[in-house]
């Protein structure tokens, strides 16, 4: 082949590696539409369901009738003890993790803080909490207020915090300096769960069999331990590290505050497919470069034509993989996806590399050639933070 031929050859096969890199582009517009539908497929199952839950309290509002103004009390000490457990629900084809917990709230008030905080007040207060949807309550509890009980009413109560919730009338004139409360509820929620520390001293425990949780919030876990089978976690915090007081009056402190302060976590799931796919696109351009020199290097110095119309048909086998990979994710998961997307496109790719290179031999090659290149890809893929010093 004339030195005018192999340069002019090589341009042909350059523009058709790059129209073959844009059809593998092309691949992230549908990554992205599939996400976006996976993603109101999630909303449309914590509608039913319920939403992510953040909790807020509990808070005793007191109302001072010579200020008339509320004033809001937190708990001396606050303890929370939830139990995860998950479960998978779907919408078509697509899938969502929702939970339904069992949650333990105990915790101290203290007699003078209460007295203090409206010294003409009525002998009764409201004690609030507050739940993000309490659509997520199946089933009715009480308090447990000094060893009394008391129902919880709809409605957080309180008109600081905006937003579905629960509120019982309690009294506040006892005789004794500190006054205990507990409750248990179950309540259901979609992603995951958060809770404010409200209590001069908190402590929040979770834990799941979930095996991939993600933390969350202003505050990461004292203790944690995460293993296959689930993990536990415990939360240890004072009200040094808060941005509001232990006690208030209306306005002086808003709600975001305290949403902001909340800790938690999320049922984070360990491979995602969209964003695995996205990723993988991005090494499309390694994928051409390489075959399409293998096969160069064999029309060269082989002495084996190899036709342009040939170098494009291989180079669409290759961009294909993408959206092959990116279906059979959604319906069997992203690793047998990825393996039967490996094995189809290798052996269309061999078996036609035995007809235009004559040569089973370099078939194999060629064959050998995309295991390698498609296990590396998949090596990078499972990274998380050597991702792209091993990409380089």
């Amino acid at each position: 082949m004339k030195q005018d031929g192999i340069s002019l050859k090589l341009l042909v096969i350059i523009l058709i590696g790059g129209a073959c890199f844009i059809a593998s582009l092309l691949v992230l517009g549908i990554t992205n539409e599939r996400q976006g539908r996976f993603s109101l497929a999630k909303q449309e199952i914590a509608e039913k369901w319920s939403k992510r839950q953040v909790i807020v309290g509990p808070m005793i509002v007191r109302h001072d009738p010579i200020q008339n103004v509320p004033t809001y009390v937190l708990p001396e000490t606050l303890r929370y003890e939830t139990v995860i457990e998950p479960e998978v629900r779907s919408r078509g084809i697509f899938k969502s993790v929702v939970y339904s917990s069992r949650i333990k709230v105990s915790g101290e008030f203290l007699r003078d803080d209460l007295r203090s905080a409206a010294p003409q007040g009525s002998r009764t207060a409201t004690f609030s909490i507050a739940i993000t949807d309490t659509r997520g309550i199946e089933k009715q509890f009480d308090l447990l207020w000094n060893g009394n009980t008391y129902a919880f009413n709809p409605g957080s109560g309180v008109a600081f915090l905006d937003s579905s919730g629960l509120h019982a009338l309690v009294p506040v004139d006892v005789s004794s300096s500190k006054i205990p409360f507990s409750f248990e509820l179950q309540l259901k929620g979609s992603e995951g769960m958060s809770v404010a520390p409200l209590g001069k001293e908190t402590v929040i425990a979770m834990s799941s069999v979930w095996p991939s949780p993600k933390f969350v919030g202003a505050f990461l876990p004292s203790e944690r331990e995460v293993t296959p089978g689930g993990f536990e976690s415990e939360w240890r915090i004072s009200s040094f590290g808060r941005s509001y007081p232990q006690t208030w009056q209306s306005g002086a402190v808003i709600l975001q505050q305290i949403v902001d302060s909340s800790a938690g976590v999320d049922l984070h799931e360990r491979v995602d497919a969209y964003d695995m796919t996205l990723r993988s696109v991005k090494y499309a351009i390694l994928f051409i470069i390489v075959t399409f020199a293998a096969f160069f290097l064999f029309d060269v110095l082989a002495k084996v034509r190899i036709h342009p119309i040939q170098y494009f048909l291989i180079g669409s086998a290759l961009s294909l993989f993408y959206l092959l990979l990116l279906s059979l994710a959604e319906q069997i998961g992203f690793l047998p996806a990825y393996l039967v997307g490996t094995t189809m496109t290798a052996f269309l790719v061999t078996i036609y590399s035995a007809f235009i290179l004559k040569n089973k031999r370099r078939a194999i090659s060629i064959f050998i050639l995309l295991c390698i290149l498609y296990g590396y890809l998949y090596f990078v893929l499972r990274l998380e933070d050597y991702a792209l010093l091993f990409g380089s």
